[in-house]
């Protein structure tokens, strides 16, 4: 399950500990390993452990399994160290360092924190795929299998057999490193493939393992094929979105999928087009799954949906093109995200809808079978082979086709479950709007990983949101209190203390995008002389170009961005983001200029701001709201107003 790009923070160039031009770092040992002070600075050390490419090979080819290791800053410590497991398959572990000392954060002073590559990712005998790498294709069905099958062609001219990447053989030289530095037990932490691993982890290596945490999960054992319960979960998300903000529901009152229903109708008869774009269901089955884990599009999807009804398609021709250049477009460092190693894992450790002992023709037929018998509405409202169409790295239905027949895998875990015992308790955690690893399926699978094990649900958010922030920053305020919670005192894993994932605010919307001034839900007074219904419904145009602007930012990383429907904005500085709105058109007759900022780690957002009406006249809106709002406050004159937090 490959985490959203927006989501993920990668600087992992530097890891192998290269010596300087002018002097090589002092170099000491660590265990048994010899390391040396990381290039790019910091308490970090760097080093890389010799493996055994192939495990039946012992004396065979080494590969270097690279890791970073920092040390607490109180010496002397004996509290078990901490070591975090990234997903993908294809992100290496170093490259999320900003983000584990983030989640961890003081639990640092007292305990150690081991990040080591998977082999095939970042320092670890990096899979380096060119073609699939830039692959500019569609990321599905047969031209993108036959690419993935070049890239298992160019993994055995240099390595052998690409079996040897699977998610057993990465569990070994985790252990091995932890065993290298004689860390002892650790606390051992996975998100999103991550888990994957870990699970494969403590089935083996319960010796070394103090506690567990898997973050947004999903099953290693009996994983389902056809990943149902995604859809599922993006339906219920969907609704639920709209339902909890009272600008959405206001809007659109009923069922935000059904409204999504209708749209894939009209778009099985005409795509959509317009400025530069063209689109029909395939990347609306993109934007509904990449929404699991980019709350931007949960933000605008139903709002963009119900425009493009009304046939507006601005807001949802817009949104379609951030999301394919963000999330879907080729290239990209492979020492940052290996898409080889995605290919290695998905077709040696996930199941598939065709049996990878069969040849490329026959699995063909398989897949084609399968799709005649899918389970019976999990999908809705895409058809089955709408839904197999979304971007196979974040779910492999069609990738795999032309793979070479896996010749010996170790299976990820073993055949006969192994239990963690009560000595070792387990907690997981997970977003209720998360629909790639859906915390429906932990529920079910979670309680027999271990004999002690609890489940807690992150209302409100998306995937892995402990490691992010901006939009839902609560929510990963509280991910991570619960996560250092369990890991200071994992005895006390009954009584942990969840009582924040209560207060986790709701998702904010855009809530609707009126084409003109006079379709504006009003502002409702609060107090002071009622300015009258357009500088009302004034207001309500000030916030939603205001609020507009941050998603673009996040969107794309540019400190230029375009309006809506015409105008530009600038947004400058981190983590206050501060922004200048020029002549933008949020709609078609009225024009908003001034300033404002946005908060990374509250979502506070402040303007002031003046909008010009279709008839010239000018009002001038003070407008605040943050996160934890459901309404935002504005000023015009001597007026109070009201309206749903955009």
């Amino acid at each position: 399950m490959k985490l959203g790009v927006l989501a993920v923070a990668v600087a992992v160039g530097l890891l192998a500990g290269a010596p300087s031009a002018t002097a090589a770092p002092a170099e000491r040992e660590l265990g048994a390993v010899a390391v040396r002070p990381c290039p790019d600075g910091g308490r970090w050390v760097c080093g890389k452990l010799p493996r055994p490419l192939d495990p039946a090979r012992p004396r065979g080819r080494q590969i270097g399994i690279a890791f970073r290791w920092l040390p607490p800053r109180n010496p002397g410590t004996r509290h078990p160290p901490l070591v975090a497991v990234e997903g993908g398959p294809g992100y290496p572990s170093t490259g999320s360092r900003v983000e584990y000392t983030g989640i961890y954060g003081p639990l640092l002073r007292e305990r150690g924190l081991l990040l080591v590559d998977n082999r095939g990712t970042g320092g670890s005998a990096l899979i380096r795929c060119q073609r699939l790498q830039t692959y500019p294709g569609a990321s599905f069905g047969s031209r993108l299998a036959g690419v993935v099958a070049g890239c298992a062609r160019e993994i055995e001219r240099r390595y052998g057999s690409p079996d040897l990447f699977a998610t057993a053989y990465a569990a070994r030289d985790l252990a091995a490193v932890i065993r290298a530095l004689r860390l002892g037990r650790v606390d051992l932490y996975g998100d999103s493939y991550g888990t994957f691993l870990v699970q494969s982890f403590i089935s083996r290596y319960q010796g070394l393992l103090h506690s567990v945490v898997l973050d947004s999960s999903y099953p290693v054992r009996d994983l389902d094929p056809w990943y149902a319960s995604s859809g599922t979960v993006a339906r219920t998300a969907m609704d639920a979105v709209c339902a909890r903000d009272p600008g959405c529901s206001a809007a659109g009152p009923g069922s935000a999928t059904a409204r999504l229903g209708e749209l894939l109708a009209r778009l099985r008869q005409r795509p959509i087009s317009g400025k530069g774009v063209r689109f029909g269901v395939r990347a609306v089955v993109d934007l509904v799954q990449d929404a699991g884990s980019e709350p931007p599009i949960y933000r605008e999807l139903d709002p963009a949906v119900r425009a493009a009804l009304a046939g507006d398609e601005a807001p949802l021709l817009r949104l379609v093109a951030e999301d394919r250049a963000a999330l879907h477009g080729a290239g990209g460092d492979p020492v940052d995200y290996s898409n080889g190693l995605y290919w290695t894992v998905a077709c040696a450790d996930y199941p598939q809808l065709f049996s990878m002992a069969a040849p490329p023709a026959r699995r063909r037929e398989q897949l084609a079978a399968a799709l005649l018998a899918p389970p019976a509405g999990a999908f809705e409202p895409f058809t089955a082979s709408e839904w197999v169409t979304v971007d196979n790295y974040t779910q492999p239905y069609a990738g795999c086709l032309d793979w070479p027949r896996p010749r010996r895998v170790e299976p990820a875990v073993p055949a006969t479950p192994n239990p963690l015992p009560a000595s070792i308790p387990l907690l997981v955690v997970g977003g209720d709007l998360d629909s790639l690893t859906p915390l429906t399926d932990a529920r079910v699978f979670g309680p027999t990983l271990g004999a002690r094990v609890r489940v807690v649900e992150l209302t409100n958010t998306t995937h892995v949101t402990s490691q992010g922030g901006g939009t839902l920053a609560v929510g990963a305020r509280c991910a991570r209190a619960v996560i250092r919670g369990f890991v200071r005192a994992p005895g006390r894993l009954e009584s942990l203390d969840t009582s924040c994932t209560a207060r986790i605010p709701h998702l904010h919307t855009a809530g609707a995008y009126p084409l003109r001034l006079a379709d504006a839900a009003p502002a409702t007074l609060v107090s002071g002389p009622d300015p009258g219904l357009e500088r009302r419904q004034a207001v309500t145009v000030a916030a939603g170009a205001l609020a507009d602007a941050p998603p673009r930012y996040r969107f794309s990383g540019a400190a230029r961005g375009a309006g809506l429907r015409g105008g530009s904005f600038t947004a400058m500085g981190d983590p206050l983001l501060r922004l200048r709105l020029r002549r933008v058109r949020f709609v078609t007759d009225a024009v908003v200029d001034g300033s404002g900022s946005w908060r990374l780690s509250t979502g506070a957002t402040r303007g002031t701001l003046t909008v010009q009406l279709p008839n010239d006249d000018v009002v001038r809106v003070r407008v605040s709201w943050d996160q934890r709002s459901r309404y935002a406050r504005a000023r015009v004159g001597a007026a109070t107003l009201t309206l749903p937090a955009p």
